[in-house]
């Protein structure tokens, strides 16, 4: 079976230099009909950009074909099952660790989901390999820079996700404001002017999940982000996205891993 890869690690388990944000790993696949990945639960933010042929990826239990100009994520805590189908399929990725990993791909807007974007900028995922081998603070600084980038770049390409504009804004609110604990289905139909009933079977419809699974998905998403890569209680991390009642946050993050918040944290 043909498969090209070109990838490039960071050396260090998380980042080393200060930032928020880190640049882990990048890659450009070329890969053959029945390529398939190692299938695995991953603890940091992986982006797929597709430039030729198209490929599956399963995303939120649902398979899904990534296309040329489209983009996927995966959230920390997901499992990883991506897989070529019938075409050979060409695609470029990135990871991203650090303490605001998830909360800045979804305040772009990027979702577990499947966008289009337009082409993939090739310049900026080389100069992405190029910082992240670049050895030291000063690598791992520039390589954080273009890792935003070129979620900027994603974001302002990203066309409307569903031709219903209610459906869309309510979506853009929730990965806004995932973490105000006040945010629910019934305030966001109130926002939107719609019937919860209503409100909750149009957005299920377009979007395979209910709404109060959507938001919890954002919320144990940015969670488990935050306990894997920062030392803030887990008190304190509940709060923050968005659970009063810490007893109930145990049993989300457990639900989703297996685990208590403090196993996963302390989990290799």
């Amino acid at each position: 079976m043909f498969v090209e890869k070109e990838l490039l690690y960071r050396p260090t388990a998380s980042p080393a230099a200060e930032v928020p944000l880190g640049a882990r790993s990048v890659g450009h696949y070329r890969v053959e009909p029945g390529y398939r990945d190692n299938v695995a639960v991953k603890h940091f933010v992986q982006v797929f950009w597709g430039v030729s042929g198209y490929g599956a990826l399963v995303l939120n239990g649902m398979e899904r074909t990534l296309h040329p100009g489209q983009v996927a994520v995966y959230f920390p805590g997901m499992e990883h099952r991506v897989y070529a189908l019938d075409v050979e399929w060409e695609y470029r990725w990135w990871t991203m660790d650090g303490s605001l990993a998830s909360a800045c791909t979804t305040a772009f807007g990027l979702a577990s989901d499947i966008f289009d974007v337009g082409p993939a900028p090739v310049k900026e995922f080389k100069s992405l390999a190029k910082a992240i081998g670049d050895i030291g603070e000063a690598g791992e600084i520039a390589a954080s820079a273009l890792a935003y980038r070129l979620l900027a770049l994603a974001s302002s390409r990203k066309k409307p996700e569903t031709a219903d504009p209610l459906i869309q804004q309510a979506r853009e609110i929730m990965q806004r404001e995932w973490g105000n604990p006040a945010l629910g289905v019934e305030a966001l139909a109130y926002r939107l002017r719609l019937h919860r009933s209503s409100f909750t079977r149009r957005f299920a419809e377009i979007v395979g999940l209910a709404p109060v699974e959507y938001i919890s998905n954002l919320r144990v998403q940015n969670a488990l982000s935050l306990l894997k890569q920062t030392d803030r209680p887990v008190a304190e991390i509940a709060r923050s996205c968005g659970y009063t009642d810490p007893n109930y946050f145990s049993r989300m993050i457990r639900k989703a891993t297996g685990l208590s918040p403090r196993q996963f944290r302390e989990r290799i």
